[in-house]
């Protein structure tokens, strides 16, 4: 992506939220509820007149006050809040049995929003109790596994909806370590979860570009449900509390963001316009409606042989963490 489609994308106007009873009758399961883009969306929810919406999140406390507030303001909501912690694979294998203790059968609509971003200096691959590093499992491995363990609930609903929050940085990931991999027969996941080759500074573009690869390649394998992957753009959110303040950001970074980021609410409209409206399964949505990846290595030869290469390893690592959960799958 160059800079000025960039900003070309920034300063497009977006309209306004989608208004409207598009939620009717439909129990949303929305992670990273809490702040962010993910917290601008649940407020456009309140407004669509969902039956329920289930938050998944990692700190009660601070979503039920959220939620208190919202309800103040909208006395029909009915909204339930379960703990989700991405970096934790159990809370997502044991989630289903969680829903179903709370008498939640069915769900419509599933975002994917929840996600970490390292920040911006050097320092050491950070790994979870799981033995994934941690980035990778928070952005990439964990909505492929919770979107594979709640598929049964999905399946129930007439119109199943998955959204994955994405980034237009996918187009700036370095792509060595995934071609070097290829060369080499070697595992793309062991490559980016590997401690002596880990780069904080790009693991963040590199598990979004990631993530574009398993989106896109999922929309094939589930064809009976709709999967979008949004772009809320550069947008204002603790999403870079991580990154690290030097002098010469803020003197050159601090005036860049105020001049051409979103705002977080404006962010959000393209994860609501996708809800409201995709109608179909697609593999990029940017500026509140159907887009296309600006990455050419995606759509290039080497792109798209490494995108099936790496989604098969992909669907092999979640059938060993939960066996029988890609059953379903046409792959």
């Amino acid at each position: 992506m160059t800079i000025w489609t960039f900003l070309g994308r920034q300063w497009t106007r977006l309209p306004p939220v989608p208004k409207g009873a598009y939620l009717k009758d439909k129990v949303v399961l929305l992670t990273g509820a809490n702040s962010g883009i993910g917290l601008e969306s649940l407020k456009h929810f309140c407004l669509a007149s969902p039956s329920k919406i289930i938050l998944g999140v990692r700190s009660i406390e601070s979503t039920q006050k959220i939620v208190s507030e919202l309800q103040s303001l909208h006395t029909d909501l009915k909204a339930e809040i379960t703990f989700l912690d991405l970096n934790n694979l159990s809370t997502i294998k044991s989630l289903p049995e969680t829903l179903k203790e709370k008498g939640i059968d069915k769900i419509d609509i599933l975002i994917n929003n929840a996600g970490i971003d390292p920040g911006n200096t050097i320092k050491p691959a950070e790994f979870t109790e799981d033995g994934y590093e941690k980035t990778f499992q928070t952005n990439v491995l964990s909505p492929l596994l919770l979107s594979l363990v709640l598929l049964p609930l999905l399946q129930k609903s007439a119109k199943p909806k998955i959204i994955f929050t994405g980034s237009g940085l996918h187009t700036t990931a370095n792509i060595e370590p995934i071609e070097r991999s290829i060369e080499n027969n070697t595992s793309i996941i062991k490559a980016f979860n590997d401690k002596e080759t880990f780069d904080n500074k790009k693991i963040y573009s590199r598990s979004k570009l990631l993530l574009q690869m398993v989106t896109r390649s999922l929309i094939n394998s589930l064809p009976n449900i709709s999967i979008i992957t949004v772009s809320p753009g550069l947008a204002i959110t603790n999403l870079g509390r991580n990154h690290d303040m030097s002098i010469g950001f803020i003197i050159f970074g601090t005036p860049f963001l105020f001049l051409n980021a979103r705002s977080a609410e404006k962010g959000a409209r393209n994860i609501t316009s996708a809800v409201a409206y995709g109608d179909q399964s697609y593999d990029y949505w940017s500026e509140c409606a159907p887009s296309y990846s600006e990455s050419s290595w995606l759509s290039s030869g080497k792109g798209i042989n490494a995108t099936k290469i790496f989604y098969k390893e992909m669907i092999d690592e979640v059938e060993k963490i939960y066996p029988g959960i890609t059953k379903d799958l046409i792959v």
